[in-house]
């Protein structure tokens, strides 16, 4: 099975599955690649003005995008939020705002906190919440529609991160920065797999719940998706995004018009199409940094080339 460091610097074993009461196969490329977003996403803090590309070529691009993505979620800062009977103070009337209870996630507009009663009660979204019930409750700084959703619970792999420590308040409020753009029949079949850690007890991960993407009017969501033929018409993106995966050439075209801190190329060997890699090394010949894999604390698996580079934003 392919390892991976936990946070507390113990080894675990990581398998992928189609179904989560399957064992699972297991090979040296999962770990290495959910490394890789985590390591991206760690070397992203050092970055002022510049934007980190990293250019990989695979044998096939399946799961690459998805895998490299959940390192990336499993390696974002929690938000620190402020209990939420304080924050509800300082709301006005018509604020949006996302609450977490055991059961929901909800998203909507303030309306009224009555403070006479024990526990206080909050209106907002056309229903009345205790409190006391509220796990974690955040302001949003726009809303379009108020939405319910069940809460999700964390699994083996969120466990695996700490992530389950701070679950509430990152569904309250998520880091919801990175987004990835692909052929998305591809991708949604990646995203049904799930990934599985040797001798867990959890309930395994599917890698759609670590991803968390936004479909439709999503009441959380941790990860932004493109289709590749559409990408045009979502330039440019949204300033909160600080990831970009472009998965195969179709994405990785668009490159040049991309200002986000990071951004991850994946080369499909399987397809010939030399344009979007010459449009990567043109960039890496003309105006940019290299960046040796060791900075990046990431070695490729076997089978896997990269390199990586800084440019000026």
């Amino acid at each position: 099975m392919a390892v991976v460091s936990a946070p507390d610097g113990t080894l675990v074993r990581l398998a992928l599955s189609e179904s989560g009461a399957a064992s699972g196969l297991a090979a040296p490329w999962i770990g290495r690649l959910l490394v890789l977003g985590a390591m991206a996403a760690r070397y992203s803090k050092r970055l002022s003005g510049r934007q980190l590309i990293i250019a990989i070529s695979v044998p096939k691009r399946d799961f690459a995008a998805a895998l490299i993505g959940c390192g990336w979620v499993l390696a974002s800062e929690a938000p620190a939020l402020t209990d939420p009977l304080e924050t509800l103070r300082t709301l006005r009337s018509g604020a949006p705002i996302r609450a977490v209870n055991s059961s929901h996630v909800v998203t909507g507009f303030f309306s009224t906190l009555n403070e006479k009663l024990q526990p206080p009660r909050v209106q907002f979204a056309d229903s009345t919440w205790k409190v006391d019930g509220i796990r974690a409750l955040a302001p949003l700084p726009e809303l379009e529609q108020a939405q319910r959703a069940p809460r999700p619970e964390p699994r083996s792999i969120e466990h695996m991160a700490g992530l389950d420590q701070t679950w509430d308040a990152r569904l309250a409020l998520p880091a919801a920065d990175l987004a990835i753009v692909g052929t998305l029949a591809w991708l949604e079949k990646d995203f049904e797999a799930y990934l599985i850690k040797d001798g867990d007890q959890c309930p395994p991960s599917s890698i759609g719940s670590l991803l968390m993407p936004k479909v439709g009017r999503a009441a959380t969501w941790f990860t932004r998706i493109f289709a590749s033929s559409q990408f045009a018409e979502n330039i440019p993106l949204p300033r909160d995004l600080r990831a970009v995966i472009l998965d195969g050439s179709g994405a990785i075209k668009y490159l040049a018009e991309i200002e986000t801190p990071v951004a991850i190329c994946i080369f499909d060997r399987s397809v010939a199409d030399e344009t979007a890699v010459e449009l990567v090394v043109q960039m890496r010949n003309t105006r940019s940094e290299p960046i040796g894999m060791n900075e990046l604390r990431w070695h490729p698996p076997e089978g896997v080339e990269a390199l990586a580079f800084t440019v000026a934003l």
